[in-house]
């Protein structure tokens, strides 16, 4: 059996830190943008919101400071794109498609869980993660994964970082 690299992290910023990150993204304040199709393959399985902070470089945001705290804590030295993605509630768990985010290879790749939720990380087909409010997904974004929408609560929100 193929090993698959990852590690999982809970209560991952400290609670302070983590509530004001929470409350701010989960408010009517915060505002998202509508993609269809949630994996890069195929505009069939679903749409979402995303929140793009910084992207190509650079800042895309005005909330770029909420995520500060994270950056600092996983001492980034080059961060390709941090975004937030919003699955709204459906009546069955949909499994997206599986999708690398860089093609190039290895390449650092962190979910953070902004709620509690029956949501899941696909990684390369065989493991499962929970999102888990303040957890941490540590994972090679390089290789196959996916995500799902949840069933339990009104959206799963998380934010997908990729860096060296």
């Amino acid at each position: 059996m193929e090993k698959i690299n990852y590690k999982v992290v809970d209560n991952f910023l400290p609670e302070k830190e983590f509530k004001t990150l929470r409350d701010r993204i989960m408010s009517q304040d915060f505002n998202w943008f509508c993609i269809e199709g949630v994996s890069y393959h195929s505009a069939k399985d679903g749409v979402y919101f995303i929140h793009t902070f910084f992207d190509e470089f650079q800042r895309t945001s005005n909330f770029f400071n909420l995520i500060r705290p994270i950056l600092d804590k996983i001492k980034v030295k080059a961060l390709i794109r941090a975004k937030a993605n919003l699955y709204p509630k459906t009546e069955k768990l949909v499994r997206h498609g599986l999708h690398k985010d860089y093609k190039w290879g290895e390449a650092p790749g962190l979910i953070f869980s902004i709620n509690d939720c029956d949501g899941e990380t696909y990684l390369k087909d065989k493991v499962r993660v929970v999102s888990k409010a303040n957890r941490a997904l540590f994972f090679d974004a390089g290789e196959d994964h996916a995500s799902t929408s949840c069933t339990d609560q009104d959206r799963r929100v998380n934010i997908n970082f990729n860096y060296f």
